[in-house]
């Protein structure tokens, strides 16, 4: 088993991680001494071509840039269109100020002080950071604020 070993790697035709997993795994099945192992680990990362390592990655690189470019021809074909249209005026959606109270399921998603709720109707700003509770369940967390007419 070592003289066919050390035959594919003289003819430098392996990828490196491939044939020093070989390699051990003779050694644990003892079908190679310890001093055959240390050799023949020398002389695989000696006789080891990048090429045949970076085979895989080499693939992906290429792969990338080819997508990359696909992207960047796209783009440019939206920023052409964008360019001899007529300009359109962007209307960003108004978000709420006060969002419908939604139960937090721990302290990534608890209120903190100055956050503001709608909570059966009725508008809420917390007082306490950490607050995982309604203001139905801790009244103290919560100030309830007064609405206008022109709110009703």
């Amino acid at each position: 088993m070592y003289e066919i070993i050390k035959s594919v790697i003289n003819s430098k035709d392996y990828e490196l991680r491939d044939m020093l997993y070989k390699i051990n795994k003779m050694y644990i099945e003892s079908a190679i001494t310890e001093e055959q192992k240390a050799e023949l680990d020398e002389l695989a990362r000696e006789n080891a071509k990048a090429e045949n390592s970076c085979a895989p990655l080499k693939n992906q690189i290429e792969d990338i840039y080819s997508k990359l470019a696909q992207i960047t021809s796209r783009l440019e074909t939206l920023e052409n269109k964008e360019s001899t249209e007529e300009p359109t005026e962007s209307v960003e959606p108004e978000e709420d100020e006060y969002p419908e109270y939604v139960q937090p399921t721990g302290a990534h998603d608890a209120y903190n002080t100055g956050a503001k709720i709608t909570f059966k109707g009725e508008r809420y700003t917390c007082q306490i950071d950490g607050c995982v509770w309604s203001p139905e369940e801790y009244p103290a967390g919560w100030k309830k604020e007064e609405t206008t007419e022109s709110e009703s």
